[in-house]
């Protein structure tokens, strides 16, 4: 239920961020080629990167990570979406009575669908930058010790 509010509030807001900037989401689509999606997308973002590297370490309020349903093209490149967003309950209900809830964007972070790209959105000018992609530095680090491991390994048989 809160995902499918959230899926309409961050359409709503991006159409506003994407008249006040260069950056352009030209379309969304489904996530089934991205290499990295769904809660392991949520965890890659969450536990590669620091609160202070996400934009959030000003951050007083309790927020949760959600990634979006669809996949999104952002200047020409394919990406999973993540939001850090601030979910709070509202004293209105629906019209079926029961609890609605306002969900405030304050963090916006994209992985492109082959993993090698990460983004993060300044939430003031809409404007994208790249973070260091971890996911491909570790993949480079466990073959260096592997390599370092395997060639120590054969000089102590000698």
């Amino acid at each position: 239920m809160i995902f499918t509010v959230f899926t309409a509030c961050s359409k709503e807001k991006k159409t506003q961020t994407e008249s006040e900037t260069n950056t352009t989401v030209t379309s969304t689509f489904a996530t089934e080629e991205a290499k990295i999606k769904d809660t392991d997308a949520i965890k890659f973002i969450e536990q590669s990167y620091t609160k202070k590297e996400l934009g959030l370490d000003k951050i007083d309020k309790n927020y949760e990570l959600m990634v979006a349903s669809n996949g999104a093209e952002i200047d020409g490149e394919k990406y999973v979406r993540v939001f850090a967003n601030v979910v709070t309950q509202t004293d209105e209900t629906n019209k079926d009575g029961k609890k609605t809830f306002s969900i405030e964007t304050i963090g916006e972070y994209g992985i492109s669908f082959d993993g090698t790209k990460v983004i993060k959105k300044d939430m003031k000018t809409g404007e994208y930058t790249e973070l260091e992609n971890r996911y491909a530095d570790y993949s480079a680090k466990g073959q260096t010790v592997s390599e370092h491991n395997h060639s120590h390994n054969e000089t102590t048989k000698e």
